[in-house]
């Protein structure tokens, strides 16, 4: 394995593997985290050896999504508004816009085992994987954005009325309503939910019956048919990273959620997790 201990990154068979190693953090990202899963998928969307993209995490957590200790909570009144742009440009609308574009434009097959609930951004990149795995009825989807006074990231609200309808969606985004298991396999967005406690089994059993279930099939086949189907909705993906960015970007500008993660920080406010 390389990249350290927080993000691992490993070849077995035709699966490139990344792993979120961080479970005392509940796989909460910083920003150089979240690069870095970037890079990884970048890395194994390059590999041509590989056919699968596995992405999977330790702990109980499959991600809680963005590190709060990781955001700017100083509320500089006197920034001009210059400054304050070039910093949330390169700060949040670049990352988000690049690890979104990375996740959507994947020629691999993406996989996403969750181990637990996933959260935010980690959320919304898990919407863009191809295949989604549930270790057990407890894990959920929460998108808090509005909770957060943010917008929807990640190409989110495209992905969630795709995957999982417009009324499921609605709850999701409008309302910062958890979306458990059970509902997500419901509509379609988890393809299977395995009755068990122990992550590494959970992690183990994915690969091992995803293996099993594509090694006779032809590779070039799979990566082409994938094409045709992304072809079907990317223009979309696109559209709403674009227009997701650019108004997160006016959300920090304003210090929105500068102060409603001043209050979680403080405790005074709940993440609705």
């Amino acid at each position: 394995m390389a990249e350290g201990k927080d993000i691992l990154y490993e070849v077995r068979d035709k699966f490139a593997i990344i792993t979120l190693n961080l479970p005392k953090g509940l796989n909460a990202l910083n920003n150089d985290q979240y690069l870095l899963l970037g890079i990884l998928v970048e890395r194994a969307d390059r590999d041509p050896n590989t056919v699968f993209t596995f992405i999977r995490s330790t702990g109980r957590y499959f991600s809680a999504g963005a590190n709060v200790k990781d955001v700017n909570l100083v509320i500089e009144e006197n920034k001009s508004e210059l400054e304050d742009k070039n910093y949330w440009l390169s700060r949040f609308t670049a990352r988000n816009a690049y690890l979104t574009t990375i996740f959507h434009d994947h020629s691999k097959v993406l996989i996403a085992a969750l181990n637990g609930p996933v959260v935010g951004l980690s959320s919304a990149l898990v919407l863009l994987c191809d295949f989604v795995y549930a270790i057990n009825d407890d894990v959920f989807l929460l998108t808090p954005f509005a909770n957060l006074g943010l917008v929807s990231e990640g190409a989110a609200a495209a992905t969630l009325v795709q995957r999982l309808g417009l009324s499921t969606a609605n709850e999701a985004l409008l309302l910062s309503r958890p979306i458990g298991a059970k509902k997500m396999y419901e509509r379609g967005l988890i393809n299977k939910i395995y009755n068990l406690k122990d992550t590494s089994k959970f992690n183990d059993l994915v690969l091992e019956e995803f293996w099993s279930n594509s090694k006779n099939l032809e590779f070039s086949s799979i990566l082409d048919i994938k094409k045709l189907i992304k072809a079907n909705y990317l223009q979309d993906l696109q559209s709403t990273n674009a227009k997701e960015v650019i108004g997160g970007m006016q959300k920090w500008v304003q210090n929105i959620p500068q102060k409603k993660f001043k209050s979680i920080a403080k405790k005074q406010m709940k993440h609705k997790m």
